[in-house]
């Protein structure tokens, strides 16, 4: 009986000294990946330029800078939540054509949206015209050649309806470049306020 006892306590010894190595083992891989972090120095603190909030912040002053050197208005954004802010216009006539290879009439009014600064793009004050009030006789011409250049086919499909405003965004977008000189493209969307074809 005394020898089945020994031979159990054996076994038993055998494993732990396992375990113990094991565990030895996994406690110096443990202390030298800590003790590589700390000469590489990963717990060190960043210094302001690793920083990247205080990057992010730097880059966007120099934004507002280059905007403001250039002549362009900046985004406006709202102080509490730093969202931008989006600002419409409605031309107050609106825009009548022919429509291609048709006798019908169409008469739509047309809205834009911008991100830049309502008083630069819109106001209409004399003496301090917003950007599209400055240029209302061009922008006006060149959104009647696109309009013109729709049929009553087109227009039948949301998707053609899309495309038609899309150009109108890039007509007034090009007028307001070639005028302006800006680089950005101030006018986000246009939108139709008011469509009839009769």
């Amino acid at each position: 009986m005394s020898e089945v006892e020994t031979e159990e306590s054996g076994g038993k010894g055998g494993l732990v000294k396992i375990i113990l190595i094991v565990v030895g083992v996994l406690l110096l891989i443990s202390l030298t990946i800590v003790g590589t972090l700390f000469a590489v120095g990963f717990f060190d603190e960043k210094p302001p330029e690793e920083n990247p909030e205080a990057v992010l912040e730097e880059m966007e002053a120099e934004l507002d800078e280059t905007a403001a050197a250039m002549g362009g208005p900046s985004a406006l954004t709202a102080e509490i939540e730093q969202k931008f802010l989006i600002s419409y216009y409605v031309f107050a006539d609106p825009f009548t054509v022919n429509l291609k290879g048709s006798r019908k009439v169409m008469q739509a009014k047309i809205g834009l949206s911008t991100y830049f600064d309502k008083a630069t793009m819109f106001n209409d004050e004399e003496g301090s015209e917003g950007w599209i009030p400055r240029h209302l006789v061009g922008i006006r011409a060149e959104i009647l050649r696109v309009l013109r250049s729709a049929s009553e086919a087109q227009l039948a499909s949301a998707d053609s309806e899309r495309a038609l405003l899309e150009e109108v965004k890039m007509v007034v977008n090009e007028t307001l470049e070639k005028y302006e000189k800006t680089t950005a493209t101030p006018i986000e969307n246009a939108y139709f306020t008011e469509f009839i074809i009769q």
